[in-house]
């Protein structure tokens, strides 16, 4: 576990934790995708730590947010425990393997993948699963889309949701609300083992983490109320636009990282060739 040296911002704090709470309610996710950016921006954490930070957090958005979508929603508990094997032990993966891959591979990679699903829910209305399965072959196939959420959630900081709710839509049929119910209740276990790594790792930040937590309590319950107003197909278009926009800063800020890291390799050139 890591400390700051002074207490965060708390209107900085305030803005993080309330944004990150509203879209892991509105969207079925963690909230990650605003926090990890304000927290290595305005709050000045390293990228490692502010991934581990975010992760607590999410945490209590996730659970608060899936409470909300239990009440208006019947939610699987046969994917949920599905999609929570896998998430588990990708999460505790993910978290490992982020202190070993360079973080702006990881955003290059993600960013793409998030863009190329957003496009795939927005252009076509009506959407025919990937896999027409049932029995131990759904559950199997679950188990791979929480691997593969727990992965990302781990290594990048995110609760999982921008994998978990397109696969489960796009692979295994699955309704948008219930898909975003179902993925709030894997990320509160995935992003459980995902923040227990990174805090044995030091990369958790424990005065940010007690400050925007609070914040995004509120956030959380206003974005399940929001999602439960609109339609499945308009809360569908809702999540392909956000994952799109997040799928672009995450390239973006992968593009200026790359910049900053030639610049500061072409600066050490003449000293090294004297």
């Amino acid at each position: 576990m890591t400390a700051t040296a002074k207490r965060p911002n708390a209107a900085i704090a305030g803005v993080t934790g309330a944004a990150g709470g509203f879209l892991s309610g509105i969207l079925g996710g963690g909230g990650g995708a605003i926090m990890v950016p304000l927290m290595t921006g305005p709050l000045k954490l390293r990228q490692h730590v502010a991934h581990g930070t975010s992760l607590v957090v999410i945490i209590v958005t996730a659970a608060v947010a899936a409470v909300a979508y239990a009440a208006n929603e019947s939610i699987s508990g046969r994917l949920v425990a599905a999609l929570l094997a896998g998430a588990v032990i990708g999460a505790t993966l993910g978290a490992r393997a982020a202190v070993r891959i360079p973080a702006t591979r990881l955003h290059q990679v993600f960013g793409l993948f998030l863009i190329t699903v957003s496009l795939r829910l927005l252009v076509v209305e009506t959407i025919d699963p990937l896999l027409d399965i049932s029995g131990v072959a759904e559950f199997l196939a679950a188990v791979a889309i929480g691997f593969a959420g727990g992965l990302a959630s781990g290594a990048l900081g995110v609760g999982g949701g921008a994998i978990f709710v397109p696969a489960l839509v796009l692979v295994l049929g699955v309704g948008q609300h219930e898909a975003q119910g179902i993925s709030l209740w894997v990320i509160v276990g995935a992003s459980l083992m995902g923040a227990l790594a990174h805090y044995r790792q030091g990369t958790v930040d424990a005065s940010v983490a007690r400050w925007v937590a609070p914040f995004a309590l509120p956030g959380a319950v206003a974005g399940a109320y929001a999602a439960g107003t609109l339609s499945g197909r308009s809360l569908q278009v809702v999540f392909a636009v956000v994952l799109s926009a997040i799928g672009v800063q995450m390239l973006v800020t992968a593009r200026r990282r790359l910049r900053a890291e030639q610049a500061a390799l072409r600066a050490l050139a003449p000293g090294d060739a004297a």
